[in-house]
């Protein structure tokens, strides 16, 4: 073959450089030219599906956190208090890989906030405000996980915005 003849043929990169040069056609093979890019807080929404979410796993360790406490603090012998504990840690670690495994974020996310807001009064409703460090800890991990569900909601309104 000559070097016209070989000059002359159109290869397949020619029909891809024909149809970059004019916008809003595919390629051959029905691919798209450009992918589009997520940058900033779409980013972050995007990222937020089954099992990504930081808040749900900020829950479940906030519920194992809540659990070993009678342990650590050596107060497992306050029955009313580490029972308070036991129940209430496992509900809320419970609802964290409830909420987790679920796709979207929906309405059972508030599950968690719920059980917080009870392990909160709880020291007040079952008399253990005298066993000041199961005291503390749940009026702490019940403001603390209050937080982390309320982000997930806030996101979740983002989200609802963005689309």
């Amino acid at each position: 073959m000559s070097e016209q003849g070989l000059a002359q043929r159109p290869g397949p990169n020619d029909l891809l450089l024909d149809s970059e040069l004019k916008s809003g056609l595919r390629a051959p093979g029905g691919r798209a030219h450009r992918i589009p890019k997520i940058r900033g807080r779409a980013q972050e929404v995007a990222a937020m599906t089954t099992w990504r979410r930081w808040q749900d796993w900020v829950v479940v360790a906030l519920g194992v956190i809540l659990f070993v406490t009678p342990f650590v603090f050596g107060q497992a012998t306050q029955n009313v208090a580490a029972y308070t504990a036991y129940v209430l840690g496992t509900l809320i670690a419970l609802a964290g890989i409830l909420n987790a495994a679920m796709k979207r974020a929906g309405g059972l996310d508030i599950i968690p906030g719920v059980l917080a807001v009870i392990l909160f009064v709880s020291p007040w409703a079952f008399g253990f405000t005298a066993v000041t460090a199961l005291a503390w800890s749940a009026w702490i991990i019940g403001i603390l996980v209050v937080l982390a569900v309320g982000s997930l909601l806030t996101m979740q309104t983002r989200r609802a915005m963005a689309s």
